[in-house]
């Protein structure tokens, strides 16, 4: 059954990530649905906006702690989860996150990937990847420090902070907050805004803005030994123990008991 389900309205198409039962959790299928939807919006010039959006309670819980490639550690997951983030962060026209609920973990990284976000005021936002015993990939770190900051975005990855909605709008991990009976209609509008203003001017502000982002950022291919040490801890934590029991805790409901390896 699909994963990712594309609404189309004029000039604006919504994304919508469909998993409802199980909290709309990041899969593997998702991640390729997710990027297939992306790259097919790519060759319609009458979308002007995309809204990425989760159905039901929640945006987007979380990876998928019951997919069998998490649990071995397998990279491919990783690798696969940024390159999905790239097909969104890279879309030629802006990218709203409407967020109700939790965004938690992949949720989060996935709102910060957009360009625009507007979180119900409710909503629950954050990365307590030191729960689990995860570690980010770099260029989800990368893209949180640019847009909260080294302080706030070490707040959020250090002490696993969750922000509300509120929270976010006020660190600049999301535009407005706004009531959650106003979310799809408040995201609707700023849809709808972008897409009626010139598409040449606004696909080359995006393009701008990317590119000055672009500056800020490391290279990890031109300057891979920047991120290599990097590399190294995440593949460390992805094989630990350390995430095994967190992810015990996670299912047993209780207080995991970390030992640093």
């Amino acid at each position: 059954m699909p994963q990712v389900r594309v609404e189309r309205f004029a000039g604006v198409a919504r994304v919508v990530l469909d998993r409802p039962d199980q909290r709309n959790a990041v899969s593997h299928d998702m991640l390729e649905e997710l990027a297939a939807a992306f790259d097919a919006l790519d060759a319609e010039p009458q979308v002007r906006a995309v809204i990425l959006a989760g159905e039901g309670a929640d945006f987007c819980a979380g990876a998928d702690l019951s997919d069998v490639t998490i649990i071995r550690a397998d990279r491919d997951y990783a690798s696969g989860f940024e390159a999905s983030l790239r097909t969104v962060s890279t879309h030629p026209n802006p990218v709203i996150a409407e967020v109700q609920g939790s965004a938690l973990g992949a949720g989060c990284q996935i709102v910060v990937a957009c360009d625009l976000a507007v979180a119900a005021e409710d909503a629950r936002i954050g990365i307590p990847s030191g729960k689990l015993g995860i570690l980010p990939n770099f260029e989800s770190i990368e893209r949180l420090v640019l847009s909260v900051g080294p302080k706030r975005a070490g707040e959020i990855l250090y002490a696993g902070r969750v922000v509300s909605g509120a929270g976010a709008a006020a660190w600049g991990l999301a535009n407005v907050a706004v009531p959650a009976a106003e979310l799809t209609e408040r995201t609707f509008a700023l849809a709808e805004r972008i897409a009626g203003l010139a598409p040449l001017s606004v696909r080359g502000a995006k393009r701008g803005v990317r590119t000055a982002i672009e500056h800020l950022s490391v290279d990890r291919f031109g300057e891979s030994d920047r991120v290599s040490e990097f590399d190294a801890m995440a593949a460390e934590a992805f094989g630990s123990e350390d995430l095994r029991e967190g992810i015990r805790a996670f299912r047993e409901r209780r207080s995991p008991k970390f030992r640093g390896k």
